[in-house]
């Protein structure tokens, strides 16, 4: 019993670190019937009878419905939840017309693990993986062939879904050893359900517990299980510094950034930075993607190698997310979540406060000022800021996207030329250019392009007395 009332006291300290997320809501254990996941159910039920639990105690079965006997697997834990008084949903799968592959049954298993959290609303799904789990994962991972993130390991815990359905998912065993959760489910008389598909040595997992490593420990002895750990807590350190350090790119060098988009401005970083704008990339890719997909390797390789290529090319990823390579950096959007522009011309008014265009990211307002305003510089004001000679534009002025033959004299050039040369000359990304919010006036001349410059028509003049400021806003 001194085993079991230290993993007890081991769960209490791991639920503590994450009390503020999951706080007076429930608490959803994942109950397969097995060793680990029962003394998991049995752990927190007897929390919840001590008042240790951060919020109410659930349980949930997955029914893979690709056994026999997954019925009475299924009765078997229902039979448990009942005699510690855990209400328990039980969510079977469609049954699977072929033999499915290891992968896509934890994926359909935690798609039902997050459904049932969503509808209970809970803040923490609890799973029962355990020390082992964790050194098949490395080494099947190392097998493989991965990076430092994979060699990491299991993380204590991680995001399911995303949005307002996401819950977070923690592991309170990673530090205990199977043998000790079955000397904890012998010491208190209680049977696990033994799952037939985990002798199963057609799947890679299994072959990997059942003789890969037992043969490896026959040769090397604990010296396997020391030595595994060792590269898992040096890769987590190092992606621990590899993820701060691609944060802290995010944080720096993102700019007109929303839900669905981001751009990166990479310009002065060295060679030795690419591991840093790459992790960089993964963050973007994770809180942009519609699902919070992770980026596959293959296309991170891509996307990387975008900043060896000329501006505008592009890189489709998973979800419909894409890539462009812009003068400074790299632009990631994901255009089925972008709103459109305004159909058709709109209205533009001075000192009326912001006003969107359409459903874009983009809103512009507008001020005048009896004199042209000496702070801040346009250099410090930047490319989304304008002042206009207001004199040879006649109104009304308004908003509206780009059509074909448009044209525009840019500052300081002794003629007009095709907008569409002028965009592609200003390195404007491909993405932006039939949304962005052209500023005309009432013979419908261009007089400013958001991101680029005035026009020559509009510019300040020595005799300048009456002004209007346009700021535009992309977020």
């Amino acid at each position: 019993m001194d085993s079991f009332r230290r993993l007890l006291d081991s769960t209490v300290r791991c639920l503590c670190r994450f009390e503020n997320l999951g706080a007076d809501r429930p608490v959803l254990a994942a109950v397969s019937g097995g060793v680990d996941s029962t003394v998991l159910l049995l752990a927190l039920a007897r929390l919840r009878d001590e008042g240790r639990l951060p919020g109410p105690l659930r349980a949930v079965h997955v029914d893979h419905a690709v056994r026999s006997d997954s019925h009475a697997n299924a009765a078997h834990v229902v039979d448990q939840c009942n005699r510690l008084a855990v209400p328990v949903t039980v969510r079977r799968l469609p049954e699977w017309q072929v033999r499915a592959s290891e992968d896509a049954l934890r994926q359909a298993r935690y798609d039902a693990l997050l459904a049932v959290a969503s509808d209970h609303g809970a803040g923490l799904l609890l799973t029962g993986h355990h020390a082992d789990d964790n050194l098949e994962t490395v080494l099947f991972r190392m097998l493989r062939g991965t990076g430092p993130r994979g060699l990491a390991g299991i993380p204590e815990a991680r995001w399911l879904g995303a949005g307002a359905q996401r819950v977070l998912l923690v592991r309170p065993f990673l530090r205990c050893r199977r043998s000790t959760l079955e000397c904890v489910l012998r010491d208190l008389g209680v049977t696990a359900y033994e799952d037939s598909t985990n002798l199963d040595p057609g799947y890679a997992r299994n072959e990997l517990r059942l003789e890969t490593i037992p043969a490896l420990r026959r040769t090397l002895g604990l010296t396997l299980d020391v030595a595994l750990m060792t590269v898992a807590s040096a890769a987590r350190a190092a992606n621990e510094i590899v993820e701060a350090q691609g944060r802290r790119i995010l944080c720096e060098r993102a700019r007109t950034k929303t839900a669905w988009r981001c751009e990166l401005d990479l310009r002065g970083l060295e060679a030795s930075d690419a591991p840093f704008v790459r992790d960089a990339l993964r963050q973007a890719h994770e809180s942009l993607h519609a699902a919070a997909g992770a980026p596959a390797s293959a296309w991170l390789d891509r996307a990387m190698a975008l900043l060896r290529a000329p501006d505008g090319t592009r890189l489709a990823g998973r979800g419909g997310l894409l890539a462009e390579r812009t003068r400074d950096g790299l632009l990631l959007v994901d255009p089925a979540r972008a709103g459109a522009p305004a159909a058709a011309a709109v209205g533009f008014t001075w000192d009326a406060g912001p006003q969107r265009f359409g459903a874009t990211e983009w809103s512009l307002e507008a001020y005048e000022h009896p004199l042209p305003p000496l702070s801040p510089s346009p250099r410090e004001a930047g490319r989304c800021r304008a002042l206009l000679d207001p004199r040879t534009a006649p109104l009304p002025w308004r908003l509206r996207a780009r059509r074909p033959g448009d044209r525009f004299h840019p500052l300081g050039a002794t003629h007009d030329t095709e907008l569409r040369r002028f965009m592609q000359g200003r390195h404007l990304p491909r993405f932006d250019r039939d949304r962005l919010p052209l500023l005309v006036d009432g013979d419908d001349r261009v007089l400013w392009v958001p991101g680029g410059e005035i026009s020559d028509a509009v510019r300040l003049q020595l005799n300048t007395r009456r002004c209007v400021e346009v700021i535009a806003r992309c977020g």
